[in-house]
C-alpha cells in the first residue's frame, strides 16, 4: 500500500538504543552487558537483544568473551590516535570543498551554531555546548556534497563520538575548541580556502592532544 511505512525488526530498535547509550557514554567502557537485563528494560525477548550485541560487536562498539558475555568495548589509545589522524585529513577537505562552494546558506548554518555557542558560553552551559560541537561536525558533513567523502566522514564521526566528551573535559577545553571552529569559520568567510583547510585541521589536532591530556590526567587521578 501507498504511504505504509515499513516496520523496522525489534533488533534494530535495539541495536539503535544501545549504540546512542554507548556514544553518548550512558554506557561506559568496560560495562558488562547482561542480555536479560536489558531485555527486561526494553520489554523485549532476549532474541533481539542477542542480534543487536552482534551488530555492535561488528561496529566495534561491544565485545564479547566466552564465559563472561558482552562488555561496552574500551576505548584504545591507539586507535583514537589513528582515528584522530585521520579525520585531521578528511575533515581539512571537507572544509576546503565548502569553503570552495560555500553560499549564504551554508554560511548561515555555522553562523548559527557560533551563536549558539557564545550563549552556551555566558550561560555556562557544558552540555550545550558539547551538543553544540557535535552540531557543528555533523553540519560540515551535510554540507559536504562529494558522496564518497561524506560516507567515511559519517562512519568517522560515530566512531569518534565517544572520544568528544574526552576531548571536551572541561568548560576552559571547551571554550578553547569553540574559539576553534570561530576561526574556522571566519576563513571560510574570507573565502581563503588554504586558510580554511589549515584551520580545520589544527583544530582537530587540538581535540588529539585535548584528549590524551585528559586520558593521562585520568590516569594519574586512578593511580592515586
Amino acid at each position: 500500500m501507498k504511504g505504509s511505512k515499513i516496520k523496522q525488526p525489534v533488533s534494530h530498535k535495539v541495536y539503535e538504543k544501545l549504540k546512542s547509550d554507548i556514544l553518548e557514554n550512558k554506557l561506559r567502557p568496560g560495562e558488562r552487558l547482561i542480555e536479560a537485563d536489558i531485555a527486561d528494560e526494553l520489554e523485549v525477548s532476549r532474541t533481539p537483544v542477542r542480534e543487536a550485541l552482534k551488530q555492535l560487536e561488528q561496529d566495534g562498539l561491544v565485545t564479547y568473551f566466552p564465559r563472561r558475555g558482552s562488555i561496552v568495548s574500551e576505548v584504545s589509545v591507539e586507535d583514537a590516535l589513528e582515528l584522530y589522524e585521520v579525520r585531521e585529513y578528511l575533515e581539512g577537505l571537507s572544509v576546503r570543498l565548502i569553503c570552495l562552494n560555500v553560499n549564504r546558506r551554508d554560511i548561515k548554518g555555522f553562523e548559527d551554531i557560533i551563536n549558539s555557542m557564545e550563549i552556551g558560553i555566558k550561560e555556562n552551559d557544558y552540555e550545550s555546548l558539547y551538543r553544540l560541537h557535535s552540531q557543528w561536525t555533523e553540519t560540515i558533513i551535510d554540507f559536504t556534497t562529494n558522496r564518497y567523502l561524506r560516507e567515511q566522514m559519517i562512519c568517522l564521526f560515530e566512531n569518534l563520538d565517544r572520544l568528544r566528551r574526552i576531548s571536551l573535559y572541561d568548560m576552559e577545553q571547551t571554550v578553547l575548541a569553540c574559539q576553534e571552529t570561530k576561526d574556522i569559520l571566519q576563513a571560510i568567510v574570507d573565502g581563503d580556502v588554504d586558510e580554511s583547510e589549515r584551520r580545520a585541521r589544527l583544530h582537530v589536532r587540538n581535540a588529539r592532544d585535548r584528549f590524551m591530556t585528559n586520558i593521562q590526567r585520568n590516569k594519574d587521578i586512578n593511580s592515586i
